[in-house]
């Protein structure tokens, strides 16, 4: 079985509220404004997201969400994303560490980049920096930070 993703036209260029996610993709996952360490929301696309059978037929379709958060110091740039999409029957990377946060598993990995994801209620959350500078306790610090969201 294979994933695959894509990104649909509809851009967001500001933050979306609750209601027009659950309108734009059928749940409510947490957005903040801003993440720990100063980085403040820049664009966001919806994804559509499906397997594919051994047959190359689409299955288990759904919509989540993929938001860019920027941070700038004097003259350089770092920037992470934010996705978001239902759990029901996803899995969590196998070959990632694991660390604790309360009654949350966060699971970071740096197999492609630097990434770390966790199951908050029906939502997966992965925070990603494919360029590999943003740490791993900046990462975690976004994570416990939007898991005390509530």
């Amino acid at each position: 079985m294979v994933s695959v993703s894509n990104s649909e036209e509809t851009q967001y260029t500001t933050l979306p509220d609750a209601d027009t996610l659950q309108k734009d993709v059928g749940f409510k996952p947490k957005a903040p404004e801003t993440l720990a360490g100063g980085y403040q929301f820049n664009s966001g696309h919806i994804t559509e997201l499906f397997d594919l059978d051994t047959n190359g037929a689409q299955i288990n379709k759904h919509k989540g969400i993929n938001f860019q958060y920027i941070k700038k110091d004097n003259n350089t740039s770092k920037s992470v994303s934010l996705s978001a999409e239902p759990a029901s029957g996803q899995s969590l990377s196998s070959n990632a560490s694991v660390i604790k946060y309360g009654e949350t598993d966060l699971y970071y990995s740096t197999a492609e980049a630097n990434s770390l994801a966790w199951i908050d209620g029906d939502v997966r959350y992965i925070l990603m920096d494919i360029n590999k500078i943003v740490t791993r306790d900046e990462l975690v610090a976004m994570a416990e930070d939007m898991i005390d969201l509530g």
